[in-house]
């Protein structure tokens, strides 16, 4: 299946999981079908894409590391939906995809956070944040490099949508939040890599 398909799948099954297991489940298939994308970018012989690729691979494994713990496990985890990626297709729509797809990650996975009732979520939550979010960087850069690559490499298999846009749109969360029983200690500020003077937004605990 192309990657821009299995990317829209991911986003609408995100959007779709009620509850907490379940949300952390298609959390975690985003995040193997990000380091997917990326192992399929890292056999291109364009050494700039190549290398990105690897990156990208390597923080999402990470970030799907960081998701597999025992509250994921109890749910169905959609059978593996990474394992059926066979094409990568045009690859600027494909980045554009990528990155709504983090950004939607991120976001949701700030919520969760901020509604933890276990410490055990919290830091599951946020650790994946910071992996998801060093996931959204490296799409925003491979946006970037196959728009200058052009030709072959920038329109791998044609037929593809129209890119979303890269890096623009409403910044991610920033919370304040610390984690069950520890009160309101701040946590990380997350936002859109290179946003200024992101406006923060609170988000009710619970």
């Amino acid at each position: 299946m192309e990657a821009l398909r299995m990317i829209k799948t991911a986003r609408h099954a995100l959007t779709e999981a009620r509850h907490v297991p379940d949300v952390l489940a298609e959390a975690r298939q985003a995040a193997l079908l990000t380091e997917a994308v990326g192992a399929r970018l890292a056999e291109l012989d364009d050494e700039e894409l190549a290398g990105l690729g690897r990156q990208l691979s390597e923080a999402g494994s990470h970030a799907s590391v960081c998701l597999d713990r025992s509250v994921v496990k109890a749910a169905v985890l959609s059978g593996g939906r990474s394992g059926r990626l066979t094409e990568l297709g045009e690859l600027e729509p494909t980045f554009g995809a990528l990155d709504g797809l983090l950004r939607e990650l991120g976001e949701t996975l700030v919520v969760l956070a901020c509604g933890a009732d276990t410490e055990s979520l919290y830091w599951t939550c946020i650790d994946a944040v910071d992996a998801v979010a060093e996931c959204k960087d490296l799409a925003v850069r491979l946006c970037e490099a196959a728009g200058r690559a052009g030709g072959p490499a920038g329109t791998a298999l044609g037929g593809a949508e129209e890119a979303e846009p890269v890096g623009r749109g409403a910044p991610l969360l920033v919370v304040r939040l610390g984690p069950p029983g520890e009160g309101r200690a701040p946590a990380p500020d997350y936002r859109v890599p290179g946003a200024a003077e992101a406006p923060e937004v609170s988000v009710p605990a619970g």
